[in-house]
């Protein structure tokens, strides 16, 4: 079970890890894209920035300046074909005090609109905060996205007179609008193709526990056929003897006991007969037992008196006051009494276990068209993990245990058309319940 839950986990991260690291590459990928794209126009915007500086003259600029209308109107015809070659929003001048000298767009000596986003990289040229050309952010402004470059312009003793700005709409933010987009689907689509295939390998790895449960229980009926094939022979001549010697006994001086001991001796002749059929067969154990009619209270009465006298250390106490009802039944009586008395073992042994006196309960009645037996220790009770487990060959938590008492006697119950179930409480009591049909074959 442990490694079962191993390989869930393994697959969920696995997953988990596939669907992150899919994801994790595709917006590196958009956020490479968006960088490499704002990079590329920053050098663009910069380059014409310088080109345009320094293709006017410190002369003209100067001439601009002092309002001579020749030099103006040579820069304006310059500056407007660099703005149209270069599919600029708008090239402009501006002196220290941000009001234009020259632009593309707005009238002469109107003041620059955009003072307080820019102001700090037309001040850095102004004040000397640096001599090169340089390049904004891309801004918002109304529905379009903007970004300039600015360059200094120099008069012919090499002060700095003005700078030139170049405006470009950044029209790359449409596409990578729709690249998102794109990838917020593609994230989506992502998880879903994920948890598809984390389901898909959940099934899958739940046929091959499955697969793994059958190649189990068929090494272990393979290694039950072996053991009980040395057990059997170990046992069944020691019991016949036994048997041989107690109708010798009862033939000279009959008592209650050798008739007991023959009888105990018959059911376990019965009970290894059927464990060797069953692991040779790997299949059924009622056909080494007969249907008979017979009293189910008698039988219950009968297996109480066993059990008190197996325990008779212990004292056992059971709860019901009243001898159990008489309560007829077409039935494989001694399949039966081995289940009961099997259940009753564990829920005395459960009880000696927790350090506790052995409290046990076992009553029958008839419900419409089925028998209810119910079994009931007041031991230390089954955890939810041992549950689990509990119907497992071979599982069993008693140093000495062979845990095949449950899972035998579930099967014998469901041979008869019966159903087993059990609850618990843990420190406080364990009930099975035996549903059985009042007749065979229902």
């Amino acid at each position: 079970m442990f490694g079962n839950t191993k390989r869930f986990v393994f697959i969920a991260l696995f997953t988990l890890g596939l669907i992150v690291l899919v994801n994790l590459a595709w917006w590196f990928y958009y956020d490479r894209t968006e960088t490499m794209l704002e990079n590329q126009l920053s050098l663009r915007l910069l380059s014409l920035a310088r080109t345009a500086a320094l293709a006017l003259s410190p002369e003209t600029v100067e001439e601009m300046a002092l309002g001579n209308l020749e030099a103006y109107d040579k820069i304006a015809v310059m500056l407007e074909e660099i703005r149209y070659a270069d599919s600029l929003a708008e090239v402009f001048i501006l002196d220290e005090n941000y009001c234009y000298l020259f632009t593309t767009v707005l009238e002469p000596d109107s003041v620059y609109f955009l003072k307080d986003l820019n102001g700090i990289y037309v001040d850095s040229l102004f004040f000397g905060l640096t001599a090169q050309a340089l390049t904004t952010p891309a801004y918002r402004t109304g529905r379009l996205y903007l970004k300039s470059a600015f360059a200094p312009l120099f008069d012919p003793e090499g002060y700095l007179l003005a700078v030139l700005g170049v405006e470009a709409n950044v029209d790359y933010f449409d596409d990578l609008k729709s690249l998102k987009n794109n990838l917020y689907y593609s994230s989506g689509l992502s998880i879903l193709a994920g948890l598809f295939l984390g389901v898909v390998f959940l099934i899958l790895q739940a046929r091959l526990n499955q697969t793994e449960q059958k190649l189990f229980l068929g090494e272990s009926h393979a290694f039950l056929g072996r053991m009980v094939a040395v057990v059997a022979h170990e046992l069944k001549n020691p019991l016949m003897i036994i048997r041989a010697s107690a109708e010798r006994l009862s033939g000279k001086n009959p008592t209650a006991e050798t008739a007991y001991i023959i009888e105990e001796v018959d059911r376990l002749d019965g009970i290894v007969t059927g464990y060797l059929d069953f692991a040779r067969a790997g299949g059924k154990l009622l056909p080494t037992d007969q249907l008979e009619t017979f009293d189910l209270g008698e039988l219950l009465m009968g297996i109480k008196k066993h059990i008190s006298d197996k325990y008779r250390d212990s004292h056992v106490e059971w709860t019901e006051t009243e001898p159990s009802p008489a309560l007829h039944l077409i039935g494989y009586r001694r399949s039966l009494r081995q289940v009961i008395l099997n259940l009753l073992i564990n829920g005395a042994e459960a009880c000696l276990e927790a350090g506790r006196p052995v409290k046990l309960s076992l009553t029958a009645e008839r419900t419409h068209d089925r028998v209810v037996i119910r079994i009931i220790d007041f031991g230390r009770g089954i955890s939810r993990k041992e549950m689990k487990k509990l119907f497992s060959p071979f599982y069993t938590t008693k140093p000495s245990g062979s845990g095949l008492g449950l899972y035998l006697s579930r099967k014998i119950i469901l041979e008869m058309g019966g159903k087993l179930e059990i609850l618990s409480e843990l420190e406080r009591k364990t009930e099975v319940i035996i549903y059985l049909p009042d007749k065979p074959g229902k």
